[in-house]
């Protein structure tokens, strides 16, 4: 496998960023190349190149929420599959345990965990923590809400953090829920203020 270097402009949703010069694997016949965006965190503050896509049935949110994570990886995985990998049914994902084991899965590591706090005031400051470690080191961080961006989810509902910036008071969230493109710049509590059971995938 040979090795080069690549810089160009990832447009994400609608947003612009800048990719920074780093070493990219170039596929041998036979192989697949995994994009170099995968290996690049955004660098202090931005939004990572990913790709959105809009949950395919009603009750998909966290596979399209998973599948949104594993594109900030350079992984491609059809929302069925994650469904189906993720045991998916009519009423939802049944255990979010199901989606930290499919982003591990699809991305052969062991990297992601199943994070929950005992407080408030606790999962607000781990949430901006690991929403910085990660999107720092190219991963994105899924959430499990019943409240987003004003909407109300009372079975509860999956989205992705893809950025940040503020420092880590703001989040860029998508939202697969939504066709319009599903990126939003929100504040870091009413993110925290709107999870269930103060958990989360990162």
């Amino acid at each position: 496998m040979k090795l080069a270097k690549i810089t160009g402009a990832v447009a994400a949703a609608g947003v612009a960023m800048t990719i920074l010069t780093a070493p990219v694997a170039l596929a041998a016949p036979g192989e697949n190349v995994i994009p170099a965006v995968a290996e690049l965190g955004i660098q202090s503050e931005g939004v990572l190149p990913y790709q959105f896509q809009v949950q395919k049935t009603g009750y998909w949110c966290s596979a399209a929420a998973a599948r949104i994570a594993l594109t900030a990886r350079g992984k491609y995985v059809e929302q069925s599959a994650l469904a189906s990998y993720m045991h998916v049914t009519t009423d939802g994902l049944p255990n979010i345990k199901n989606l930290e084991n499919a982003l591990d899965h699809y991305t052969g590591s062991t990297y992601y965990q199943v994070k929950q706090w005992s407080t408030d005031a606790q999962l607000l400051t781990k949430l901006k923590a690991d929403v910085v470690y990660n999107a720092d080191r190219g991963h994105a961080v899924v959430i499990n809400v019943i409240r987003l961006n004003g909407r109300s989810y009372s079975g509860g509902h999956y989205a992705t953090i893809v950025g940040y910036r503020a420092g880590g008071n703001e989040f860029a969230v998508s939202d697969p829920a939504y066709s319009g493109g599903g990126l939003a710049w929100l504040s870091a509590s009413n993110v925290s203020s709107g999870i269930k059971l103060r958990r989360y995938v990162a």
